[in-house]
């Protein structure tokens, strides 16, 4: 009986050993395969998502890029209506540098080149894409069309090219950029990104095609080859569905697959089932060995092995989103947050649109309401300025991001840009009772040489934050110091304490962001577009020095910046503080006033005859040359010359007065009025031999001071 038991009890270990190791077998197939099955869909899923984001990301970069090229074109248009010798080769040079072109062809209306100027060995490449695509000559025909399209060169550099009707002549004209692989690379986001942070003996291989060629892979001897060279990429193509999971056999090797397709790509992902058979293996020899337990045993060996796999899932997902991350980060970063700007600039924009427009129509209603008439001018011309500051910042923060800032060079009185600063500050911080303190001025060399515009804009932006974030009566203790480094060089130390609503610590860590406002009501209740700090601390940089701060919420703030300086020694030290203020006038001064634009024009001259002035008035740099040249002795005193006009633009026409017979051309005061406002538009203004430049819009207090400033009054 005893052996029968036994034997009884044999068989049924043996058959509920067999049991178990079945059921370890199947539990174990289904487990590891639903987990390789859900791994590599997400894992495709994930990678589809990226290169979804990638294509879009790179087809913005490249919309914008030949939009900006189709504008290079319609200007380059421009300037061969205004100038009679466009064709010949020094002006094409001229107008390829003015727009940064590789180069320019023109074209008759018989589609044959009539004149060209290149630079580098791409011109052949160009001329026989433009022989080749009839649509880009077509463009002659249309005048409102244009055509714009990239070449992509084997190099991996690319040639931005755009055609558009000549307004001169019938014809066309085809500029072109070509854009180095080095650069191409920098500006491009691509799928390799994400698949670094994939290892092979890990994941699997995962193979990305347009078709035919395998553009990327984690296994890098697979890229750039022929996907039919693939016996697995080939076996899937043929047996497996998009989006089906499945396992197919290659020799006596058997994979896990999956295939799913995007907008122009495939994706294929596979792995051996070598890494399952090792996993069963060491379950069934867990489960022969604790067989007594096999249950409480081997749920808590699942739940551990299930635990332990989601960690080292998590810990991958973790490493691969900071190896794309240290990839992408800045590119994201930049797109979102341009793209957030480019969300809100549309309420920024309009609403003082809307504000200025409203008030046209309140002052249009209450007409003989004088009282009321000067409210809506208040409020428009309110409006009108926050409208400017917001094109200022945006301008100046693309210029900084494309390092196209130019700094200046030039002597300045530190003083007096200290005194311009503070009569527009303390005019700003009286309307909200707010005292301004300057508690030192310690500045002993006031002669300096340096970038006095970008100086005054860092000033202006930290005290126009300490005024906009103050608290209404509250206080701004200011402080400037000189320490000299040496005999030739100091640096101005200038520090800025408000009594105003401080920042959060959050905050803080990223104030130099640009876009960035702490509260999502910040730009409502204060103004501004988050761009004030960013331009700051890019311009004190730019010129050698340091900025820092200390803030405390509902306490205030404190920002010490240190801007080194060369002392300028050619220029007499004078007493600028007791100088006397004199009162300017232009009456009866004869000013030429050059303006193509009739509003303008209009406002121009309201301002100058309002002063006592008479205006001759000239709507293009041709017509204002031919009236200087007719023009007798004294019959002139001034001229006042918009830079961009038809026919003969401003810096042309400055030029040819300059080179002119008459007796004072070269004496003769030429002020350049220009909405370009940047340091390199002052530069050429002065090379076309202007002896000012101001920028629109117009302040009539500083064009009649100016003025009066060069014609003795």
């Amino acid at each position: 009986m005893r052996n029968k038991a036994d034997k009884r009890l044999w068989t049924l270990s043996i058959v509920g050993c067999v049991i178990v190791v079945l059921t370890v077998l199947f539990v174990s197939i289904k487990v590891e395969t639903n987990n390789v099955k859900n791994r590599i869909h997400s894992t495709i899923e994930y990678i589809k998502d990226q290169y979804s984001m990638y294509n879009s990301f790179n087809d913005a970069v490249e919309a914008k890029s030949l939009v900006r090229m189709v504008e290079k074109v319609q200007q380059t248009a421009r300037n061969f209506k205004a100038d009679d010798q466009a064709l010949e080769k020094e002006h094409l040079k001229q107008y390829a540098g003015e727009q940064k072109l590789t180069g320019i062809i023109v074209l008759n209306d018989k589609d044959q080149q009539i004149a060209q100027y290149h630079m580098g060995s791409r011109f052949q490449k160009v001329m026989d894409y433009v022989m080749e695509k009839e649509t880009l000559r077509d463009v002659k025909k249309y005048p409102q069309k244009s055509y714009m399209a990239r070449i992509d060169l084997k190099n991996g550099g690319y040639i931005d090219l755009a055609s558009y009707g000549r307004i001169d002549a019938k014809g066309t004209i085809i500029g072109y950029q070509y854009i180095k692989a080095e650069y191409a690379k920098n500006s491009e986001l691509t799928i390799k990104n994400v698949l670094a942070g994939y290892k092979q003996e890990n994941d699997g291989t995962i193979v990305i095609t347009n078709g035919n060629d395998i553009i990327a892979s984690n296994d890098k001897k697979l890229i750039n080859t022929k996907a039919q060279n693939n016996p697995v990429v080939n076996e899937i193509r043929k047996s497996v569905k998009l989006g089906q999971f499945a396992v197919i056999p290659n020799g006596i090797k058997r994979y896990f697959t999956s295939l799913d397709k995007g907008r122009n790509y495939y994706i294929y992902m596979y792995a051996e089932d070598k890494d399952l058979v090792k996993t069963l293996m060491s379950n069934i020899g867990i489960a022969l060995i604790l067989y007594g337990i096999f249950v409480t045993i081997l749920m808590t060996i699942k739940a551990k092995s299930n635990q332990q796999y989601e960690l080292i899932q998590k810990q991958r997902e973790e490493e691969y989103k900071k190896e794309l991350e240290k990839s992408a980060r800045e590119a994201k970063k930049a797109n979102i947050a341009k793209t957030e700007f480019l969300q809100r600039m549309s309420h920024d924009i309009r609403t003082p649109i809307n504000g200025i427009r409203g008030m046209v129509e309140v002052g249009d209603y209450y007409k003989d309401n004088l009282v009321k008439q000067a409210e809506c001018r208040k409020k428009i011309w309110e409006a009108s300025g926050f409208l400017l500051e917001l094109i200022n910042e945006v301008l100046d923060m693309g210029k900084l991001e494309s390092e196209e800032v130019i700094l200046e060079e030039r002597s300045f009185n530190f003083f007096e840009l200290f005194k311009e600063i503070r009569m527009v500050i303390e005019k700003q911080a009286k309307e909200r009772g707010i005292q301004i303190v300057v508690h030192k001025y310690r500045v002993i060399h006031e002669n300096l040489i340096g970038s006095p515009l970008h100086v005054k804009r860092v000033v202006m932006n930290i005290l126009t934050n300490a005024i906009k974030y103050n608290k209404d009566n509250g206080k701004i203790i200011m402080e400037f110091q000189e320490v000299q480094e040496d005999q030739d060089t100091v640096r101005i130390q200038f520090k800025c304490k408000d009594t105003g609503i401080g920042m959060s610590e959050s905050f803080q860590k990223k104030i130099y962001e640009p876009f960035a406002q702490e509260k999502a009501w910040a730009r409502t209740v204060y103004g501004g577009t988050g761009l004030g700090m960013p331009i700051t601390k890019s311009l004190v940089e730019k010129m050698g020095g340091t900025i820092s701060f200390e803030s405390e919420q509902d306490v205030g703030t404190t920002f010490d910046i240190e801007i080194p300086f060369q002392i300028d020694h050619n220029k007499q030290c004078e007493e600028h503080k007791k100088k006397e203020v004199k009162e300017t006038s232009i009456k009866g001064v004869n000013v030429l006033l050059a303006e193509d634009n009739e509003l303008n024009m209009e406002i121009a001259e309201f301002v100058l005859e309002s002063a006592g002035a008479k205006v001759i008035k000239a709507f293009n740099g041709k017509e204002a040359l031919e009236i200087f040249k007719a023009s007798e002795q004294g019959e002139i005193d001034v001229i006042l010359m918009d830079v961009m006009m038809p026919v003969m633009d401003g810096l042309e026409a400055a030029r040819y007065i300059r080179r002119s017979n008459k007796e004072n051309a070269r004496d003769i005061p030429i002020i350049a009025m220009t909405a370009n406002a940047f340091t390199e538009d002052r530069r050429r203004v002065l090379e076309a031999g202007m002896n000012e430049h101001l920028a629109k819009p117009l302040e009539s207090e500083v064009l009649i001071e100016m003025i009066a400033k060069y014609c003795g009054k």
